[in-house]
């Protein structure tokens, strides 16, 4: 199972300035991009990797509907939190690198900041691919090693040095883990960017 989050970021994770930024710039990105390219996930079969406290799941529930929704988290603490929200989701505790779920089970898949906590980030993508059906979405959003690095220099928030990429590497292992990316662009001053992806038919 890969490494769990730095415990100074996993505050700031869980408070209101990271909740806010998700629904207003993160989420609000992935729906630009759904909208651009005439996506409706609604009642569709959603995966939510990484889900931490549930923040993002109870996005994805309240925008989409889904028929149904699955999320999991590393942290049992945090999976723990997100089922205090009472939302009729699948919780539980698990691993990006090795989901057990059936292939080609979901219609999207959300990733909110995981691969960058994944040493193995590559497997993750062929993961997340397998779980998709084919023609599937998959919404990501990442910073990149240079943002991580300052992080790391000035806030002494450590992020494996395995799981660092810039933006050339994450597409190219996109697209080598089968994926075709549509639509991407920079939030937070370049630092992050967020993109989606098809599955390869």
């Amino acid at each position: 199972m890969y490494s769990a989050i730095d415990r100074k970021e996993l505050k700031l994770v869980n408070s209101v300035v990271r909740e806010f930024c998700q629904k207003h710039y993160e989420f609000r990105a992935f729906k630009q991009y759904l909208k651009d390219n005439h996506i409706d996930l609604t009642n569709k079969v959603i995966l939510d990797v990484g889900c931490g406290s549930g923040y993002s799941s109870r996005l994805i529930m309240e925008e989409f509907q889904p028929k149904e929704l699955f999320a999991f988290d590393v942290l049992p603490e945090e999976i723990e939190l997100a089922k205090q929200r009472g939302m009729p989701a699948n919780l539980f505790v698990g691993d990006v690198t090795n989901i057990l779920l059936p292939s080609e089970k979901f219609d999207v898949v959300f990733a909110f900041d995981v691969l960058h906590h994944v040493p193995e980030w590559r497997v993750a993508l062929k993961e997340i691919n397998r779980v998709l059906k084919c023609g599937g979405v998959l919404l990501v959003h990442e910073p990149r090693k240079k943002a991580l690095d300052n992080l790391e220099r000035f806030l002494k928030v450590h992020h494996p040095m395995e799981s660092r990429f810039e933006w050339p590497e994450l597409f190219k292992e996109l697209v080598e883990s089968g994926f075709h990316v549509v639509e991407r662009r920079n939030l937070y001053l370049g630092h992050f960017q967020s993109c989606l992806c098809i599955k390869d038919e």
